[in-house]
């Protein structure tokens, strides 16, 4: 979802006036930069009870309710994470959650932290826990779900091989149903490709690059060159256009 950037400053600074308090896991790693606080049950602690009533009830008066509030802190969460502060979008997801655990994108935003940290296999439990909640059908959700479940599958993984046969396949089968329910399908095919092209299946990437250029879509110039690399002459595409 796009905001103009003094909408975004506005709530950033709102956002900035509500800071709770927080503890650590260890000398290096902040328990607001963990997804879900690390698991921490923060009622037993008086400073973080106190603090996160007050953050609550503060951000629900302002935004009147905290499903509103939990939405625009994950549209600031998303604007960090754009701008490659994972440790502050992590924070604000956290943030996020702790006002409605029912907010789809809320896992999105946890996934999206993991899966460039490279964490690719935690980042798939948060996308499926997202699709679990029903998330909004044009944002690509879907899609990206599948994008992460193969990369669990081919990098981070270390299952047998069978499991990750699984894996991809559960791929596939999200790829699928983002074709059927997304409107976005130049991205769709875009992230396909990719993983097609991970997965060694090169003739079945440019096919995905095809369906992209039939829905106005182009793939970067690095992504081609790679492929090409790989296959540099597709039949495929030959035989598809006779």
């Amino acid at each position: 979802m796009k905001i103009s950037y003094i909408s975004r400053l506005i709530k950033i600074f709102i956002i900035l006036s509500f800071i709770i308090p927080f503890s650590v896991l260890s000398e290096k790693i902040r328990v607001d930069e963990v997804p879900m606080y690390g698991g921490m049950d923060r009622t037993k602690y008086k400073s973080l009870r106190k603090g996160d009533k007050k953050f609550i009830d503060g951000v629900t008066k302002k935004f009147g309710s905290r499903e509103n509030a939990s939405q625009i802190w994950v549209e600031t969460g998303f604007s960090y994470y754009q701008n490659n502060q994972l440790e502050m979008a992590m924070r604000r997801f956290n943030q996020a959650w702790l006002l409605n655990p029912e907010n789809p994108e809320v896992y999105v935003g946890f996934a999206s932290v993991l899966h460039d940290q490279g964490k690719h296999c935690e980042a798939k439990d948060f996308m499926n826990k997202s699709l679990e909640l029903n998330p909004p059908l044009n944002q690509g959700i879907y899609a990206d779900a599948a994008r992460v479940t193969a990369l669990c599958a081919l990098s981070e993984n270390k299952s047998s091989e069978s499991e990750n046969k699984i894996l991809l396949e559960e791929s596939e089968q999200l790829f699928k149903k983002s074709e059927e329910i997304e409107p976005n399908k130049q991205y769709l095919y875009g992230l396909w490709a990719s993983s097609y092209y991970w997965q060694g299946r090169y003739i079945e990437a440019w096919e995905m690059i095809q369906k992209q250029r039939e829905n106005g879509g182009e793939p970067s110039p690095h992504f081609l060159s790679l492929l090409k690399e790989k296959e540099p002459n597709p039949n495929i595409l030959k035989s598809n256009k006779q």
